[in-house]
């Protein structure tokens, strides 16, 4: 999500202020409040990151590599970064850039100005990687043979400004075929264009309905698990901060079903989570590696935290 920085800078500075200075007591009460009744999803732990370097933040998008040591990140401001976490135990404690470079566009060029919102990250068996923009919204594919852009539908260019593609997972088991998937974070403007949309190399972009929303959170992140379900992170902005939800569904020909909730956060658990993995760990646990994305502002913090999910 790429925020207007002074509607944001404003909105968040008077939440900070009111969580931890002027009235601790109000604070306190929404957080009770807001506490999810139920949790199937353990906590596991969170890791503050932070360098020095004047493209780090704004992280929208994280993939992990099968056995939880690596990732592949990107920023909103089209820059991608991988790495390796550093654990003790279960919980990360550091972790070590072995490579950060801006994303190239279609024309091979790198992305500057309005084209470089991009949001939404997934990585196939192959190593090709797609990448999910907003303004204007597209997807463009890595492969080691090149950059090319999808063909987009006219569709693509009715959804509303910084609402769009946050959401794109590669699904690996279809036929023996990969589909990419991809959600808009709200729908569009044009209420007979779909929100949620599937690729395949030999149809293109087919249409696979709404996204089930419920109680105000918005789709942003999107996971295809080992166990073949897709997880979906969403977010829920409540005037001094924000509440997580992770929900897990079934994918068929007629759209997405299920939507079982994992993970429901209390208000300000965690900061504006955007990017979610999901991958087994040595024994055998679904994880969930989940990234926030701070908006560049000095009052947020860019978090990785990590749950364990039942089967």
């Amino acid at each position: 999500m790429r925020s207007r920085p002074l509607f944001r800078l404003i909105s968040l500075a008077i939440a900070a202020l009111l969580m931890f200075y002027a009235v601790p007591w109000a604070a306190t009460a929404v957080w009770n409040v807001s506490r999810a009744a139920t949790n199937t999803a353990d906590f596991i732990g969170s890791y503050r990151w932070s360098i020095s370097a004047p493209w780090f933040g704004g992280f929208s998008g994280i993939e992990v590599t099968e056995d939880g040591t690596g990732f592949t990140a990107i920023t909103d401001r089209a820059h991608i970064v991988e790495g390796i976490f550093l654990r003790r135990g279960d919980t990360i404690h550091d972790i070590q850039i072995t490579r950060d470079e801006r994303l190239a566009d279609h024309d091979t060029q790198e992305i500057r100005g309005r084209k470089e919102d991009s949001e939404g990250l997934a990585i196939a068996a192959n190593g090709t990687r797609y990448v999910s923009f907003e303004n204007p919204n597209r997807v463009v594919e890595y492969t080691e043979n090149g950059t090319r852009e999808l063909p987009r539908p006219a569709g693509f260019n009715t959804f509303r400004f910084n609402k769009s593609f946050e959401s794109l997972a590669v699904n690996p088991a279809v036929n023996g075929a990969e589909q990419l998937l991809l959600i808009a974070e709200k729908p569009s403007s044009q209420p007979d264009v779909s929100q949620v949309w599937v690729w395949r190399d030999t149809t293109g972009w087919e249409a696979l309905g709404a996204y089930p929303e419920h109680d105000g959170f918005l789709p942003v992140g999107a996971d295809f698990g080992p166990d073949g379900f897709l997880y979906v992170l969403e977010r829920k902005f409540v005037s001094v901060g924000f509440r997580t939800r992770l929900r897990r569904f079934s994918l068929s020909g007629d759209g997405l079903t299920g939507g079982d909730i994992l993970l429901n956060t209390a208000l300000a658990q965690h900061d504006n989570l955007e990017g979610v993995s999901i991958w087994r760990d040595a024994a055998g646990a679904l994880r969930a590696t989940m990234i926030s994305d701070d908006n560049f502002l000095w009052i947020q913090r860019t978090e990785i935290t990590e749950y364990r999910l039942p089967e």
